[in-house]
């Protein structure tokens, strides 16, 4: 794996490690999804192609899928969530409000039950809820993120929510 694509995981792990941190503070817990949950079934590889630059090559990591195409610095990376119900509204609302602070938001219709889209330093990350489970995309561009990514990223994410 090349240093951008490893330096782009450790952010994303400290990005959801925030995220987590945030809710656990204010007495909620979220965690991801059981390592039985394939999350590289979500996507095929011809639906990220073009999102990444080249043929995806699939890494899975305990409920979660990060794709990458040797020579970019795009990747992306799926996780779901644990939290069910109500508790994902909460986590949902919440993950919103927090990301809201550093980035551009704006919903996201058409993709799931509810859905944002965030601009970030990194590239683009969307929540997603359908049918009372979570589903995060975080997409690392190399750069921070533009209305292109977003866009970019929608149309992978409504093959994704398919899927879920």
């Amino acid at each position: 794996m090349n240093k951008q694509l490893t330096l782009s995981f450790v952010l994303f792990r400290m990005l959801s490690t925030c995220l987590t941190g945030l809710l656990i503070g204010s007495g909620f817990s979220l965690a991801i999804a059981a390592p039985n949950f394939d999350a590289c079934a979500l996507l095929k590889p011809s639906d990220l192609a073009t999102l990444l630059g080249g043929t995806p090559i699939a890494k899975p990591s305990m409920g979660s899928c990060s794709w990458a195409a040797s020579g970019s610095k795009r990747q992306l990376t799926a996780i779901k969530y644990k939290a069910a119900g109500p508790g994902a509204e909460m986590a949902f609302a919440g993950m919103r409000k927090n990301v809201s602070r550093d980035g551009k938001v704006t919903d996201e219709a058409g993709i799931g039950d509810k859905a944002f889209a965030a601009t970030t330093s990194f590239g683009v990350a969307l929540m997603t809820l359908k049918h009372g489970q979570l589903l995060q995309l975080q997409f690392m561009t190399g750069a921070a993120g533009t209305a292109k990514d977003v866009e970019a990223l929608r149309s992978v994410a409504k093959k994704a929510i398919a899927a879920f």
